[in-house]
């Protein structure tokens, strides 16, 4: 797909200029509305920006669909009844074919992407694997590179920049937005703690996917528009959390002596 077209159906120019100065629009609307000066927001991004170089390289927006479309293929091959097994299980496509093949899937969801491009794209994110002529299904979460996570996580960003900005100006309905957080946790206990979200987040976003894929061919004369939901961890730096205060071995020893005699 060319940029030009691949512009038009994300909605941003192609230099970029158009998807930054919504970042920091509703950046900068959300900071205000919770009660900081715009003149000093100015000066405060004026100073900072003074202090970073410029770019190796120039950012390019018209991937930012590419990167974020990509997950669909292999979400719609784990539960399009044309692609998987009696089992309920992902079948190994070819690229090209006149039967089901991974090319055809690509086209559905990616619509004028090159398949051997997508293909290639969906292997190297750990997604895929290649034997024999064949391209098998390892897992439906992908792992991307450096420029693709980047991609994903900036989308990800202006997905909750959306969102709290939304909710933040009180225009319309709520957005759901709900945070669980905990001021005094160990540093040791973040493994365990990463690992349960993991698992669970998994579970909770393959279940949101399902539930978005199913309405997907409903209103098809009606308008649309990208629908996501998001799961992530956030700390905060070394020493921000609050220690527990710790009980005194005097109160503790009064109170056993005070039980004692009663």
């Amino acid at each position: 797909m060319s940029a030009r077209r691949h512009v038009r159906r994300t909605g941003w120019h192609a230099d970029g200029a158009e998807y930054a100065r919504e970042y920091l629009s509703r950046l900068a609307r959300i900071l205000v509305h919770s009660g900081h000066s715009p003149k000093r927001l100015w000066r405060y991004f004026r100073e900072i920006c003074s202090e970073l170089g410029e770019p190796a390289q120039r950012w390019d927006p018209t991937r930012l669909a590419y990167y974020a479309d990509l997950p669909h293929v292999i979400a719609h091959w784990h539960s399009d009844p044309l692609y998987l097994d009696r089992k309920g299980l992902p079948v190994p496509l070819p690229l090209r074919g006149r039967g089901p093949s991974l090319s055809a899937l690509i086209a559905r969801v990616l619509p004028g992407e090159d398949a051997a491009s997508v293909a290639k794209s969906l292997v190297h994110a750990k997604g895929v694997r290649r034997r024999k002529g064949l391209y098998i299904p390892i897992q439906r979460s992908l792992v991307f590179s450096k420029v693709g996570s980047r991609a994903h996580s900036m989308n990800s960003l202006l997905g909750m920049l959306r969102t709290v900005d939304h909710n933040v100006a009180g225009k319309g309905r709520r957005i759901f937005e709900r945070a669980a957080t905990n001021p005094s946790i160990p540093l040791s206990a973040l493994p365990a703690f990463n690992a349960w979200v993991e698992k669970f987040g998994d579970r909770f976003l393959e279940g949101a996917d399902n539930f978005l894929q199913n309405r997907e061919s409903a209103d098809e004369g009606g308008p649309r528009v990208r629908v996501g939901v998001g799961v992530f961890v956030h700390t905060g730096p070394p020493g921000s959390g609050v220690r527990p205060q710790r009980k005194s071995r005097r109160a503790g020893s009064r109170k056993k002596r005070r039980g004692g005699g009663a």
